[in-house]
């Protein structure tokens, strides 16, 4: 059982300069203040798949789809790393991204500050969990509250340190001395006040992540009797308990106060592999599915114009292992990017649906990355990668390459192999070496046992490059084990300035120069920015995929009135 006492905090407000949405309530811009969220957690976003439908007619309530995912690791979003699809039908946030990078007031009303420091929040009233309960203040601050307290072990913890009093529910040392933060005060059912530890002038994109979403007051006695039959606050609701390996069923809540669902059910079918659903896809046994990369080149062809693509805020990289002392030396690292052929594995793999990526921040972002920040070192250069090797001290031994199993990579880090091998002389022995799934790949990367070269990728979670800096390159970053264990000081300070930039030029100019450091540090090689490629079948149509999920509300069963 969990305690969920009340939180505090002071407040401010000033006023949001508002628009209308077609969708989803109220998008905002900033006046005075910045408003500027993604995969998945370290190497999460990669395991977003779909649901599955399979009836094609008949009433509303009978109209059912499916989507097909991997098996989630939880269903709390404060707790999950690997079910945004089935968390984004189940609930509400109080702010969210479409397909492009407004950012889209749900159940939030204004989200407003004076000075980034102490910001006001103000929720929609008349809003209700699943069972008919209201959904109030204290349900974001009892969950904020959970997640925060350090002994939970709640995996999205580290998504709420800019709030005042996160530290103190996690010590360095010993046990927390209160299980409340004192930077959120409840001032009412509809208003909650916010104090930052700093300024942040980012903090309502930060709101759109899974640790901000509220809980039902009975997630606290029983978080695990909680967590396989949740009630929500989402356009879907459980339709009986989640079993492992078991099919989610949801059917559409009709109270819900946001954009109606268009379909009366939804079912999101467990696949241990990526393969096999998209097999199953092709045969309109499941009705959705993310594309894994090795299927990339051939979707039109198996699905004709049922594919849908989204350029993410995503990149994917090859991190060195700096606990490795064979790696320390970046001359090492800077060869080995330059015996892959981005360019070859892109169009021979891929069918070019990816690009070859130049920084470590991709497009469609505000900001954005500063692009060909690599130069040489992200380039084809088989010369230059083995005088480089060369003048470190050459290779001796296997070279091994980790990455997830099963989950659609397995083509593209052969490739990779293989270019290393034929690349570089004094590397002749590399083996790939693929852990079975996502779970023990991470890991070996928390642990410290993987020895070689391995997979790292962030898709963001709002289109600002702090949440890739602050997630993965800062030294406090709850992601930080894609990077091989990397700290820079100085790029702590740089996003820190960042975050406390009056402007978004001034923000992005500074967020810019903390990617600069990272990349002269080098310790991870950019390798490409990558597209959500999504496949359906022909009994849904209107599929449309958002900043970080599907819009699932929005899916139609084909027949249905």
């Amino acid at each position: 059982m969990l305690s969920t006492p009340t939180l505090m905090a002071t407040a401010a407000s000033s006023a949001i300069n508002l628009r209308s949405t077609g969708r989803g309530g109220t998008s905002s811009s900033l006046g005075g203040s910045v408003v500027t969220w993604q995969a998945a957690r370290l190497l999460g976003l990669a395991l977003l798949l779909g649901s599955c439908a399979t009836s094609a007619g008949g009433s509303d309530a009978d109209a059912e789809f499916s989507v097909a995912i991997y098996e989630p690791d939880h269903l709390t979003p404060h707790r999950m790393g690997s079910a945004y699809n089935p968390i984004a039908a189940l609930y509400a946030p109080l702010a969210r991204f479409g397909p492009g990078t407004e950012l889209i007031y749900v159940h939030a009303d204004s989200i407003t500050s004076d000075d980034n420091i102490t910001w006001t929040i103000l929720l929609r009233d008349g809003w209700t969990w699943h069972d008919g309960t209201p959904v109030v203040a204290q349900d974001y601050a009892n969950a904020w509250n959970a997640t925060a307290y350090g002994p939970n072990g709640w995996r999205n913890n580290g998504q709420l340190a800019v709030i005042e009093g996160y530290d103190a529910l996690n010590p360095a040392s010993g046990a927390p001395a209160t299980t409340t933060m004192t930077g959120v005060r409840v001032v009412d059912d509809t208003t909650l006040e916010v104090q930052l530890t700093r300024p942040d002038s980012q903090f309502p994109y930060r709101l759109t992540q899974p640790a901000f979403y509220p809980l039902h007051p009975m997630a606290f006695d029983d978080p695990d009797g909680y967590d396989v039959r949740p009630v929500g606050n989402g356009p879907f609701r459980m339709d009986g308990e989640w079993s492992p390996s078991e099919d989610i069923s949801m059917v559409r809540f009709d109270e819900y106060r946001g954009d109606a669902a268009r379909a009366g059910r939804l079912t999101f079918r467990i696949y241990p592999d990526a393969t096999t659903a998209y097999t199953e896809a092709m045969g309109d046994q499941v009705d959705i599915v993310l594309v894994p990369q090795e299927k990339l080149r051939h979707v039109e062809r198996d699905f004709g114009d049922r594919v849908v693509s989204f350029q993410a805020v995503r990149v994917e990289w090859l991190g060195f292992p700096l606990w490795d002392d064979r790696f320390q030396d970046v001359r090492v690292r800077h060869a080995i990017s330059m015996a892959i052929d981005r360019d070859e594995i892109n169009t021979a793999l891929f069918g070019g649906a990816y690009e070859p990526a130049s920084s470590l921040h991709g497009p469609n972002t505000i900001g954005g990355g500063t692009e060909g920040l690599c130069g040489r070192h992200c380039e084809f250069h088989p010369r230059a990668a083995n005088q480089l090797l060369a003048q470190a001290g050459g290779w001796d031994g296997p070279l091994e390459l980790w990455y997830p199993g099963d989950v659609g990579y397995d083509d593209t880090y052969e490739a990779i192999a293989n270019q290393i091998r034929q690349t570089l002389d004094d590397v002749d022995d590399v083996r790939l070496r693929a852990l079975p799934g996502f779970a023990p790949f991470i890991e070996s990367l928390e642990e410290h046992t993987a020895d070689g070269p391995f997979r790292g990728a962030w898709g963001s979670l709002y289109p600002s490059m702090q949440n890739q800096l602050s997630a993965v390159w800062a030294s406090t970053g709850d992601a930080r084990a894609a990077t091989g264990g990397y700290t820079n000081p100085g790029v702590d300070r740089l996003i820190a300035a960042g975050d406390a930039a009056a402007t978004t030029e001034e923000a992005a100019e500074l967020y810019r120069q903390a990617e600069s450091h990272i990349m002269t540090d080098f310790p991870a090689a950019p390798l490409f920015y990558a597209t959500y490629t999504f496949a359906h079948s022909e009994n849904v149509t209107n599929v449309v995929i958002g900043f970080g999920e599907i819009e699932l509300a929005d899916v139609e069963v084909v027949g249905a009135p």
